[in-house]
């Protein structure tokens, strides 16, 4: 069977947008929670992360999530909330929309993840985080699918106009 480079391409876009769209789900959770349960997270995860420090002392990620949940603040976890909530809206709005192959979606999707990429390559300037850079890599990824999906839908459109006859 011989799949076209434009098929793999729309395959491999639907499976970018439903994880785009589990994710603003996973955002949207996370965000209610903060706003449901605050103060509960740092706390929880500082003694977890202690916990592991007990019995494995060089552990640079636990010591890293203690010392992050033992400054956690409510007015951290208040943005963090506002944060996930704003960006899971926007990412199953758009992840509908691109799914449903509504042409609106495309300009708005690559804007939007246009402009968080932008927002995560300032952020990596300052923090240099593994975690940041491989999200900046799948997140580039998903916005270069949007864009040739986005091609692909405008080719489409203009050729059913040249073949449809003005009357």
């Amino acid at each position: 069977m011989h799949v076209s480079k434009r098929q793999a391409v729309h395959w491999m876009f639907d499976g970018a947008i439903i994880i785009k769209a589990l994710n603003g789900v996973l955002e949207l959770v996370g965000g209610y929670f903060l706003i449901y349960k605050p103060g509960w997270i740092g706390p929880h995860a500082a003694s977890w992360a202690w916990i592991l420090l007990d019995e494995h002392p060089g552990n640079w990620l636990a010591r890293d999530i203690a010392h992050w949940g033992d400054a956690l603040t409510l007015d951290t976890e208040h943005f963090a909330a506002t944060l996930l909530i704003g960006h899971g809206v926007a990412k199953v709005l758009i992840a509908w929309g691109l799914l449903l192959e509504k042409m609106w979606a495309f300009p708005l999707g690559l804007v939007v993840f246009g402009t968080l990429i932008g927002y995560q390559l300032h952020r990596y300037q300052h923090t240099h985080s593994v975690f940041l850079g491989l999200l900046i890599v799948v997140d580039v990824a998903v916005w270069y699918l949007i864009w040739r999906e986005y091609g692909f839908r405008r080719q489409e459109v203009g050729s059913k106009a040249v073949a449809t006859p003005a009357s």
